[in-house]
This record gives C-alpha cells, structure tokens and sequence, in this order.
C-alpha cells in the first residue's frame, strides 16, 4: 500500500469517527480509533489536564467569595509568570555553558 493511500484510509478513519465538529462537546470528544479504547481515554485524560478541567470543577464545587476569587486568580497569574521567567534564565544559563564560557 502507498504512503498516500496509508494517509487517505487512516484519515477517512479518522474523520468519520470525528462525528461532530463545531458542537458544545466536540472539545470534551475524542476519537475511538480500531476500537482502542485505552488509547482514547489517555487522549481524553490528557486533553482535560491541559484545558484544567478539573481545578475548574473544584473551584465550582463550593461558593468562591469574589475577593477570594480575585486574590486567587491574582496568584495564579503571578506563579505563572515567575514560572516563565524562570524557565527563561535556566534556558539562558543552559545556553551560556554551552558556550563554554
């Protein structure tokens, strides 16, 4: 078999267990692709762990006063941030040894 119709038969797959696109739960969807449902429900887990679904269905279990709420937020968005530049001067310090310097 071709390369090409490899692509084709595996993305005709693909689409046709795709089903709805642009609905209310085709972001929570994932294909079931040759019946492998263990690789599907990783697909699932990992895309809901990226989208924090999770932390967000915690955060609604209970009321959030508005100022909690904020203050929460407000944190996160720091601990973001100094993660990043974090990140960035470790990547600049890998880079400089690299160098030899």
């Amino acid at each position: 078999m071709s390369p090409e119709a490899m692509w084709k038969a595996n993305h005709d797959t693909f689409m046709a267990t795709m089903g709805r696109v642009n609905d209310a739960y085709s972001g929570r969807s994932v294909p079931v692709l040759k019946g492998d449902l263990d690789q599907a429900y990783r697909h699932l887990e990992a895309r809901l762990v990226k989208n924090r679904v999770r932390a967000e269905v915690r955060y609604q279990e209970r009321h959030e006063k508005k100022g909690e709420k904020r203050n929460r937020l407000k944190s996160q968005r720091w601990r973001r941030l100094f993660a990043h530049e974090v990140r960035k001067k470790v990547q600049l310090v890998d880079a400089i040894r690299r160098r030899g310097s």
